[in-house]
């Protein structure tokens, strides 16, 4: 069971339908007691059995947790839909993705790890690795079912229990989920939710018996995080924000490119923290290219999640919609020009109160902008030209974060010297937004440390132990 259910009107914190701007129910926080009792369970599963539980046992569970998520598909993407404002399409293959997670996961509990070393005579020397006990997950309000399965899956697969926290906008999924293993799937503790705000997370990160913390947000938020597991001498990975580049030369498939650049920045109407906002453009192909990628944006129709011809749907709230119109005025009074939505007086999208705005490209952006500099989580793309290649890398640098980049070229000698030069946790080459559960992925810099999904997820759930055992010879 989870902790908190639904308030009454008058108490807990208001769910809206950023497709509407209504409400659709409230959820009460849960206050320091309840983050204690929650931890205090995950840590009374861990030390009861969990943390020993057969590898075999593990991954039958995740398995059947797979299975859970795939027969409740349906109504976990209606409730992505209703809170998070997806598109159905969309909604539907982000469950089904959380679904390939657990299975993946469920397949390395089985995977060996771990070495042994040379030794003497009468010893025997290996390492194995160990969980670290509660882990504490907090997930975001973009992908809200999908990027707490990459911890929770990973976290279980490794012999960990799990206190997750979904973003106070983007709690009924997961809920449900929670609830639904719950019932009989998993062992009483192994995987708790609590619900809120900052509070609620900085409880969950000051806890003593939370062993480490995986964050993913704003890069603000997880300076925070940082700094409060420091406090406790406890490992945390951050998967935080980003102002990745996309490079286009001249000699690239430009329609190709142009497709992946619209994708990369509408895409969840913007609010990815991998999305390409930055558009470098070699200046012999420049106006053209910009043109075509704004050509191609304007056709995405923005609308209602529930529409099966909807693009693009709401952005998260209204603030989210506030400060995107902000940023684009000041642009545009710094002298980039609007190119996307043209002659535009403004980028909302008025439909029935929801928070809606229309995909924008801004051209000639000035580099200290906030347009070019920040992440704005919103479906806004600010575009430059370049004269050489080392011009071209310079831009694609010119940021503090390094979640991801994109460079588009025939060039085959050019691939290999960005693909090495690129400061960036993940790099696409002549194509953007690939994503598996078998790779493991992460930043660098302002974009956080710590890899999800892969063999290397094993990094962030245990820690290694080395193991000397005497023994004396003939014995």
């Amino acid at each position: 069971m989870t902790e908190v259910l639904d308030a009454p009107p008058e108490a807990g914190r208001a769910v809206l339908d950023p497709a509407t701007g209504r409400e659709i129910v409230r959820v009460a926080d849960t206050d320091a007691h309840g983050v204690d009792q929650a931890v205090r369970r995950a840590e009374a599963a861990f030390l009861g059995g969990w943390g020993e539980t057969a590898p075999g046992e593990r991954s039958a569970l995740l398995r059947r947790l797979a299975d859970l998520i795939r027969d409740d598909l349906e109504e976990l993407a209606a409730l992505e839909r209703s809170t998070a404002g997806k598109p159905t399409a969309r909604a539907l293959g982000e469950v089904g993705f959380a679904a390939r997670v657990a299975d993946w996961f469920a397949a390395v509990a089985r995977h060996p790890v771990g070495e042994t070393h040379p030794a003497g005579p009468g010893m025997r020397t290996y390492t194995d690795r160990v969980p670290v006990g509660v882990v504490a997950a907090v997930a975001p309000n973009n992908y809200p079912l999908l990027l707490a399965v990459w911890k929770i899956a990973a976290a279980l697969a490794y012999g960990n229990t799990v206190v997750v926290k979904p973003a106070p906008e983007t709690p009924l999924s997961l809920r449900r989920l929670v609830d639904r293993a719950a019932d009989g799937l998993l062992p009483e503790g192994v995987l708790t939710a609590v619900y809120g705000g900052a509070d609620t997370g900085r409880a969950l990160c000051d806890h003593p018996a939370v062993g480490a913390v995986t964050f993913t947000g704003s890069t603000t938020a997880g300076r925070e995080v940082a700094r409060r597991c420091a406090d406790g001498l406890k490992p945390v990975s951050l998967e935080l924000g980003g102002k990745s580049p996309v490079v286009v030369f001249r000699d690239a498939d430009l329609d190709a490119a142009a497709r992946a650049v619209v994708t990369a920045f509408t895409g969840n109407t913007g609010q990815m923290c991998v999305a390409g906002t930055r558009l470098i453009v070699d200046r012999a192909v420049h106006a053209e290219f910009v043109a075509r990628v704004a050509a191609l944006a304007a056709e995405l129709r923005v609308g209602r999640p529930e529409d099966p011809a909807t693009d693009l749907g709401p952005l998260i709230s209204r603030a989210a919609v506030d400060r995107t119109a902000t940023v684009v005025a000041e642009a545009a009074a710094r002298g980039a020009r609007v190119v996307l939505p043209p002659g535009a007086v403004s980028v909302r999208h008025d439909l029935d109160g929801g928070f809606y705005v229309h995909p924008v490209v801004l051209d000639g952006v000035p580099a200290d902008s906030r347009a070019w500099r920040e992440e704005i989580f919103a479906p806004v793309l600010s575009a430059v030209a370049f004269e050489t290649e080392a011009e071209a890398l310079a831009l694609a640098h010119d940021s503090a974060y390094g979640l991801s980049a994109s460079v588009w070229t025939s060039d085959s000698g050019r691939v290999e010297r960005f693909a090495r030069a690129l400061r960036a946790g993940m790099v696409w080459i002549n194509t953007w937004g690939d994503t598996e559960e078998t790779v493991s992925v992460g930043g660098l810099g302002q974009s956080g440390y710590g890899r999800e999904l892969g063999l290397h997820a094993v990094e962030g759930y245990t820690r290694p132990r080395a193991v000397w055992v005497a023994h004396r010879p003939g014995r």
